[in-house]
């Protein structure tokens, strides 16, 4: 009787072991870093073929400033809340370098299990650079109208195409037409119109009095200073950021891999 219950006891353990072990096998779904290295990792199936367009892209700009861009879609957060995701993939992922210049972008979309979700992600080293606010307008203005639409493509990329120039100092801010701060373009106009009707009085001023200072015909009536604006005065940039979708050419031999980089909870988050 002892050794039939013995037996049971055995058996008994032996079935709880085997039940536990699956538990401990199955992880949460962070996905492993990818081999061979990618910047876009589009699990979901949402960008197609124009997952390698972008990846170029994203490649060519961590070539040039060494900053990391990666874009992540999933079809299920596992528990995770979006941003808990996102960060945990940056740091497992080592997005960035060792200055901590890694960007995660990461999309669920809506699908079965569930409403659409997206975050950005900042590295310490460019918190400075793409702040809370900026994440949060790229989002709101760019990436969900577009992902309603279910053109995941256009969402992405252009708020690609905003992180870059943040990143590498081409623009301060992502501003959206409702933005009211157009007093600085005023400022901008009138402050040097200001300045040029000051020197044209401080110098009829000056020519007024018994100066030989003439017009240029050499007439001697009234005198009339000449003043030269150098090329380029009031005109506008017409140079783009290089980093848009019209990108061809110039593409090295792929992306070489992440840097190491870790994130401490910069960035913004929505959901539509």
């Amino acid at each position: 009787m002892g050794a039939v219950f013995s037996g049971l006891v055995r058996c008994g353990s032996s079935s709880g072991s085997s039940s536990s072990e699956p538990a401990k096998a199955v992880q949460r779904g962070i996905p492993a870093v990818p081999n061979p290295p990618r910047l876009v990792n589009d699990f979901a199936g949402v960008l197609g073929s124009r997952a390698d367009e972008l990846e170029q892209i994203l490649v060519a700009f961590d070539d040039s400033t060494s900053n990391q861009i990666t874009v992540v879609t999933v079809s299920s957060l596992d528990g995770y809340a979006v941003e808990e995701f996102a960060l945990e993939l940056g740091r497992k992922w080592g997005v960035g370098k060792s200055i901590n210049n890694g960007v995660v972008v990461l999309i669920k979309p809506k699908n079965s299990d569930g409403g659409g979700e997206v975050t950005i992600q900042v590295g310490y080293g460019l918190e400075g650079a793409i702040t809370d606010a900026y994440c949060r307008r790229i989002i709101d203005n760019e990436m969900i109208p577009a992902f309603k639409e279910e053109d995941y493509y256009k969402g992405i990329s252009n708020a690609c195409d905003q992180l870059m120039k943040l990143a590498s100092g081409e623009i301060s801010e992502p501003r959206s037409k409702e933005d009211p701060s157009g007093w600085a373009v005023l400022l901008g106009f009138f402050l040097p119109l200001v300045i040029f009707v000051v020197v044209v009085s401080i110098m009829y001023k000056k020519g007024g009095g018994g100066s030989n200072m003439s017009d240029c015909d050499g007439t001697g009536g009234s005198r009339r200073p000449f003043i030269w604006f150098g090329p380029g005065y009031g005109g506008g940039s017409s140079s783009g950021s290089g980093w848009g979708g019209g990108h061809s050419g110039g593409f090295g031999g792929g992306f070489g891999g992440f840097g190491g980089g870790s994130f401490g909870g910069g960035g913004a988050s929505g959901r539509w």
